[in-house]
C-alpha cells in the first residue's frame, strides 16, 4: 500500500508472510518443485545447453538425481547439435602464441569460448586437437578431455607412449570403450617381396584402449603400398555404422586420394575407391544424414562439388550437387590472398576463413553472415564438437 508521501506500508498479508522462517519458505519452494512432474520436468531439461542443465542441479535434489541419470544424459548428448569447430592463434608478445579454440553454431549464428592453451603447445601451425568423438578431445596425443565437464585425463597409464600419428578416437560399440586408432613404425622384422602388391606396409596400426597401457597391433592392408615414410592423413575421419573412413594421400607424387575403412569392432580394414577427383584438387569426407559424402573443390573459392555414396559393396558414387560460391562478395572482405572454404554440415553449408573474418554461406551460393576476428586468421577445423555431460571412468581415475 501507498501513501500519499510515496511512502510504502506493508498489509496485513505482506505483514504475514514476513513472520514464516525463511527456513520453512525455502521447505515449502523445494516441495514445490518436487512435485512437478518428472517426465515433463525430463523433457524441458533435455532442452537446455549443457551449462544450464548444470546450473539446475544446485536446485533440489531430485532435479540433481534426475539431472545427472545415465539415460538422460544419453538423451540430452544425442540432442545437442553439431558444432563446428575453429581455431584462432594470436601472438602474445615475445615469440609467444595464444591459441584459442572456439565452437559455431550454424542455426543460431553463435560464436561460443571452448578453452585456450597454454604457449608450449607447439607451433601456430600445429594445432593441439588431433582428434574428436562424442564431446571428448584427444589433445597433444597425452591427454583426453571433456570441455564441457572441464575433466581431463591421461589418454594411457603408460607415461612413456607419446602418440603422434593419430588417426581417430572412436567407441567400441560392444565393450562401451573409447579406444584410439594411430599408426607408428613396424616392428615386424622387414621381408622380401615376391610381388609388389604382396609387400608389407612398412608402418603398423595399432589400437589403444583409453585409460589402460592396453595397446595391441591390429593388422595392416596387403593391397597396397603405403610408403615408408607413412600415410598423410587428410582431415577427421567419418564414423558410420560403427566404421571408421579415413581419408588419406601418399607421401610421394602423384598423391590420388584414397579411402581407408576401419571396422571398428572386427578391427580390419579395407580399402574403398573414391569418387574419381583430380589428385591436384582439394578433397574431404562428410556425414551426410547418415550417408558418406566427398566435397571436392579445384581452388578452394569458386566452387564445391558433392558426391555421395550410393552402394558401399561396390564403391559406386554420385554426383550430389554444386556449391558455387559468391567470390564477389567474399574479394570484399579480402581483396588478395589465399581463402579457404569449408562445406561443414549436412545441409552444404559453407564456412569461409578469410583474414580478419569467418563468412557463411548456404548451400545456394548466398552470403548469409560474417564474423569479424581483429588481426586474426580464424582456421576451420575438421572436428566438431557434441556436447556432453557423459561421465567416464577414466576421467574418475585420473581425478584420484
Amino acid at each position: 500500500m501507498l501513501l500519499r508521501s510515496g511512502r510504502r506500508i506493508a498489509t496485513q498479508e505482506e505483514a504475514g508472510r514476513a513472520t514464516v522462517p525463511r527456513r520453512r519458505r525455502r521447505r515449502a519452494r523445494s516441495d514445490l518443485l518436487a512435485a512437478f512432474p518428472e517426465e515433463i520436468l525430463q523433457e524441458i531439461l533435455a532442452r537446455l545447453p549443457p551449462k544450464s542443465v548444470l546450473r539446475c542441479r544446485a536446485v533440489c535434489r531430485s532435479w540433481r538425481r534426475l539431472a545427472s541419470d545415465t539415460a538422460f544424459l544419453l538423451d540430452h548428448h544425442g540432442r545437442q547439435p553439431k558444432l563446428q569447430l575453429i581455431s584462432t592463434c594470436r601472438t602474445a608478445g615475445g615469440n609467444g602464441y595464444i591459441r584459442r579454440l572456439e565452437a559455431f553454431h550454424l542455426r543460431g549464428a553463435e560464436v561460443r569460448p571452448v578453452f585456450r592453451f597454454p604457449q608450449h603447445f607447439g607451433f601456430p601451425s600445429r594445432f593441439p586437437v588431433s582428434a574428436s568423438c562424442d564431446g571428448l578431445f584427444v589433445v597433444a596425443g597425452y591427454y583426453i578431455c571433456n570441455p564441457v565437464t572441464r575433466q581431463w585425463g591421461s589418454l594411457s597409464t603408460n607415461p612413456k607412449l607419446h602418440i603422434e600419428n593419430i588417426v581417430g578416437l572412436f567407441r567400441h560399440q560392444p565393450s562401451g570403450e573409447y579406444r584410439v586408432l594411430y599408426w607408428t613404425r613396424s616392428s615386424l622384422p622387414p621381408t622380401l617381396p615376391i610381388l609388389p602388391a604382396d609387400v608389407l606396409c612398412p608402418n603398423e596400426y595399432r589400437v589403444l584402449t583409453v585409460g589402460t597401457s592396453e595397446s595391441r597391433r591390429v593388422d595392416c592392408p596387403l593391397t597396397q603400398m603405403i610408403g615408408a615414410l607413412g600415410p598423410i592423413i587428410c582431415g577427421a575421419p567419418v564414423l558410420l555404422n560403427g566404421s571408421l573412413h579415413v581419408h588419406w594421400t601418399m607421401r610421394s607424387a602423384p598423391r590420388y586420394h584414397k579411402i581407408l575403412v576401419f571396422d571398428t569392432a572386427a578391427e580390419t580394414f579395407r580399402h574403398m575407391i573414391p569418387p574419381s577427383v583430380n589428385p591436384r584438387h582439394a578433397m574431404h569426407l562428410l556425414d551426410m544424414c547418415g550417408r558418406l559424402a566427398v566435397a571436392t573443390s579445384k581452388d578452394r573459392v569458386t566452387g564445391i562439388t558433392i558426391f555421395v555414396l550410393q552402394d558401399k559393396e561396390q564403391d559406386v558414387w554420385a554426383f550430389h550437387y554444386r556449391i558455387k560460391l559468391p567470390v564477389m562478395d567474399i574479394r570484399r572482405f579480402q581483396e588478395q590472398g589465399n581463402l579457404w572454404a569449408e562445406v561443414v554440415s549436412e545441409d552444404g553449408d559453407v564456412l569461409v576463413s578469410c583474414y580478419g573474418y569467418l563468412l557463411h554461406c548456404d548451400k545456394k551460393g548466398n552470403l548469409v553472415a560474417n564474423f569479424k576476428y581483429d588481426d586474426d586468421l580464424p582456421v576451420v577445423l575438421p572436428h566438431r564438437l557434441k556436447e556432453s555431460l557423459i561421465q567416464h571412468t577414466f576421467f574418475r581415475k585420473t581425478e584420484s
